[in-house]
């Protein structure tokens, strides 16, 4: 499965950046690409809810785990944070901004452009940074899921583990772990806003 996600994501990125330049109606189909991937996340979402709703078991699994389920979010959230401040001794960029750039949480459309007003050159940063961190998330969560855990597996790609990457952790590791990466794919998404906070925007 996740082979079949890379080649697409790779092929995505050569036709986008070698032949729709070069196509007449090329400007036309960019300008719509960002509804068409709206609509189609739109779809995904509602099989997804489908698929969570028709598990009459879920409602008993979030009363049953309880306020602990936060805990998990909440840690990768933290870790997100400490550990990009730690990565920035080996950055030209201070601890703050560093820790800001990593806040997008995957969300490369939305935390780049909130960080735009602070700097160009970190708003470039948080985009490549989200970008890699979906791409890998989409490539590792089989192996993490297989060979160390699924609670794991949904820190890795952000706030996709909720929606895109859904249907990739089910096949890796089970239904059970749905309600977990729901939550955290809503709490990560609840936490990008602060990355202007961080910035002191």
């Amino acid at each position: 499965m996740s082979k079949v996600i890379l080649v697409a994501v790779v092929s995505g990125f050569l036709v986008g950046m070698l032949l729709i330049p070069k196509l007449d109606f090329g400007q036309a189909f960019l300008d719509v690409s960002g509804d068409l991937i709206i609509i189609s996340i739109c779809i995904l979402l509602f099989f997804v809810g489908f698929e969570i709703g028709k598990d009459d078991t879920v409602i008993d699994r979030v009363r049953k785990v309880g306020f602990r389920i936060f805990l998990f979010p909440i840690a990768a959230i933290l870790g997100t944070y400490v550990f990009a401040a730690i990565g920035s001794v080996f950055l030209p960029i201070s601890a703050r901004e560093a820790a800001a750039a990593s806040g997008g949480f995957g969300w490369y459309s939305f935390a780049p452009n909130i960080l735009m007003a602070h700097s160009v050159t970190l708003s470039a940063i948080c985009f490549v940074h989200n970008v890699m961190r979906e791409l890998l998330g989409i490539v590792l969560i089989p192996i993490v899921a297989q060979r160390i855990g699924y609670l794991e597996s949904t820190t890795l790609p952000g706030v996709c583990v909720g929606d895109v990457c859904l249907p990739i952790l089910e096949r890796s590791a089970s239904s059970d772990v749905t309600i977990y990466a729901v939550v955290m794919g809503l709490s990560m998404s609840l936490a990008v806003p602060l990355v202007g906070v961080i910035a002191g925007i």
